[in-house]
């Protein structure tokens, strides 16, 4: 795990790096500049926090999963909307993308959670309130994620795989809807600003964000007791790429945006987290 970490070391600083130059080359100004970089030492500190104290606590894998879908109801309820989408939650001068923040957590609860039977419900209510924050990529992004971990685990009752189905049903329907939500060259869209101002600083904010599932990959290669999290995670982060790539959606830790940034501190921490001196967390 040594290693692994290192190697995340050094690819959390080259996306830093090259994030930088991207969004500034893509038209971003300088209190853009501070806002990514002051994420990026917030990330790093959530990433240590939740690395060293996350597996000693006591979880109860349902209220996560719970209180996650809480958060996206009440950003559907008192959110920042933006042509017909609520996904932000205005904190201060800063607009916070719930579903970012929310989904790693979910999806480590979901893939640790299989023989709590309260899991798969609100998992399904989870996937609902995505489809009406008008968020394809999350959508997407979930349905991935909890697919994969239901992959690995490979349950005999039925109910995980019902939840895969509809998590599905209403990411299908999630990008079938019109996006209404304009493209902002150093956000969404990110690398095409950045291959027609400059193809090698596009290269190599493509190949990085391409990369960001890579340090899941490692952890579930190297550590089988990990394994269903963190292939859950690397899907999640996948599917965000995805959602950036064919839609109107944020270009994950690359571009410009406080909320992807503390999401990928938080799903480092959530996988490299130390074991818990007395088993698993609670169910």
């Amino acid at each position: 795990m040594r290693a692994i970490r290192f190697v995340t070391a050094v690819q959390a600083a080259a996306c830093l790096g090259v994030s930088l130059v991207a969004i500034s080359v893509a038209g971003a100004g300088r209190n853009a500049l501070v806002m990514q970089t002051l994420a990026a030492v917030i990330a790093l500190g959530l990433a240590l926090v939740v690395a060293r104290f996350w597996r000693k606590v006591g979880w109860r894998y349902w209220l996560l999963v719970a209180a996650c879908a809480l958060a996206l109801v009440w950003t559907l309820m008192t959110g920042v909307t933006l042509e017909g989408a609520r996904r932000w939650l205005a904190v201060g001068p800063v607009q916070l993308h719930t579903a970012f923040l929310a989904l790693p957590l979910a999806v480590w609860a979901f893939a640790r959670g299989f023989e709590d039977r309260r899991v798969a419900p609100l998992a399904a209510g989870l996937s609902f309130a995505l489809l009406y924050q008008h968020d394809a990529a999350s959508s997407l992004a979930w349905a991935l994620a909890i697919g994969a971990a239901t992959l690995v685990q490979r349950p005999r009752q039925m109910v995980p795989w019902a939840v895969v189905a509809v998590a599905a049903v209403f990411a299908y329907a999630a990008w079938t809807e019109p996006d209404t939500l304009p493209a902002v060259p150093y956000v969404e869209g990110l690398l095409a600003a950045n291959f027609a101002t400059s193809p090698v600083v596009g290269a190599l904010a493509a190949i990085l964000m391409f990369s960001l599932p890579a340090p899941f990959l490692l952890v579930a290669a190297s550590r089988p007791e990990r394994r269903a999290e963190a292939l859950a995670l690397a899907a999640l982060w996948a599917g965000w790429i995805f959602g950036n790539l064919f839609g109107n959606y944020p270009a994950p830790v690359l571009g410009y945006g406080a909320a992807p940034i503390l999401a990928w501190g938080l799903s480092i921490g959530l996988i490299f987290a130390e074991t818990a001196n007395q088993g698993d967390p609670a169910p």
